[in-house]
């Protein structure tokens, strides 16, 4: 039998779960009034469910567990390369997964503070390491190359919070968390296919296929309208980090796999979301603002102050993070500081140009307005 029919059926288990339950959580959602809070920092009106979030982990789970458990019900044993590592990743994994799914239905349900929900990812971000998942090689990013045991620890928990954050304050309009996540899951999801890591690309698409049916609800959904919350989005955040972690590790550990720019290339594949929550913590606090402050410079406010909807702006977003994908793709072999320096520039030139755009837009509206 094909392995590769486990990855699609991964998707397609996925999807299916995903179908039968988000409508449903719009409807208790709506019977029981649980809808996402209206305020100036956001962009939808109306009273729209936000618990869409609640479907990914079990989809996730269930998708998962059952295409593993097909593969060994017909002899098909997962490599003793990767089966031990595998599972016991998959043990952690869950656990920290179970923390976010419990810390964002909280925050979503009641609210909660930055501070605990940030003690939350730490603790989470911590079982990862546990699993073994840790960075022990930069590829000569800085001039670093192999880096002590601790500090390549606290770099990969920074890295887990980065991206859990990133995802997770990057969802600010229709589609945008969802979207850049699909792109992230895919593009893993389709390496490590491509490259006979089954275990993984069936992961990444048993998160990918009921990513894809919240989309279509949060986007074209009218009646049936929902977003994802923080359940959702840290949780997502929380997986990306988990597969980007391991596409680093096996390009760095073993020269079959190995692409000599591994770490510019994580950080294209997720590009858009980190670049814009380090450019707005900094900016925050350039201003001796918190960086968790609430506000509107995320790169999906600026595309709304050029007068462009909700999903204008995101598929806008999306082509462009899918661009930096296919860029870092193909330039994968040159010296890993010119592609970072490379990517740091256009993401640079992004925003200059945004922040042009805006300000020409901003004039035109005041002048019309005189």
């Amino acid at each position: 039998m094909n392995l590769s029919l486990f990855v699609i059926g991964a998707f397609v288990l996925s999807a299916c779960i995903g179908w039968l339950t988000i409508p449903r959580i719009v409807v208790i959602s709506k019977k029981k009034k649980l809808f996402d809070a209206l305020s100036d920092r956001k962009s939808h009106t109306g009273s729209i469910p936000r618990l869409g979030g609640v479907s990914f982990l079990p989809s996730f789970m269930f998708a998962f567990s059952l295409t593993v458990g097909l593969r060994y019900f017909y002899g098909l044993d997962i490599s003793p390369l990767f089966e031990l590592e595998a599972f016991k990743e998959l043990l952690f994994l869950l656990a920290g997964a179970t923390i976010l799914f419990f810390i964002g239905l909280a925050d979503d349900l009641s609210g909660l503070s930055y501070r605990s929900k940030l003690l939350a990812q730490f603790i989470a971000a911590v079982l990862l390491i546990y699993a073994g998942v840790g960075i022990t090689d930069m590829c000569g990013l800085f001039g670093l190359h192999h880096i002590h045991p601790i500090i390549g620890s606290i770099l990969s928990i920074l890295v887990i919070l980065l991206l859990t954050n990133a995802y997770n304050l990057i969802d600010g309009i229709d589609g945008l968390c969802s979207g850049l996540s699909l792109l992230a899951l895919f593009t893993f999801g389709i390496w490590f296919w491509a490259h006979d890591i089954y275990i993984y690309a069936m992961m990444a698409m048993a998160m990918a296929g009921v990513i894809s049916v919240f989309f279509f609800f949060n986007v074209m959904g009218n009646r049936l309208k929902i977003f994802m919350g923080d359940t959702g989005s840290l949780m997502l955040g929380y997986l990306i980090a988990f597969l980007g972690l391991k596409f680093f590790a096996l390009n760095i550990e073993s020269g079959y796999y190995q692409i000599q720019a591994a770490p510019a290339v994580f950080l294209g594949i997720v590009f858009i979301p980190v670049f814009d929550t380090l450019r707005v913590f900094f900016v925050r606090m350039s201003l001796g603002l918190s960086p968790f402050y609430p506000d509107r410079r995320h790169i999906h406010h600026k595309m709304l102050a050029l007068g462009l909807t909700h999903l204008q702006s995101t598929m806008i977003i999306i082509l462009i993070q899918a661009c930096f994908i296919f860029l870092n793709l193909g330039l994968k072999d040159i010296n890993i500081n010119v592609l970072f320096g490379l990517d740091l520039l256009l993401g640079l030139l992004l925003i200059f140009i945004l922040n042009r755009l805006t300000d020409r837009h901003q004039k035109k509206l005041t002048h019309k307005q005189v």
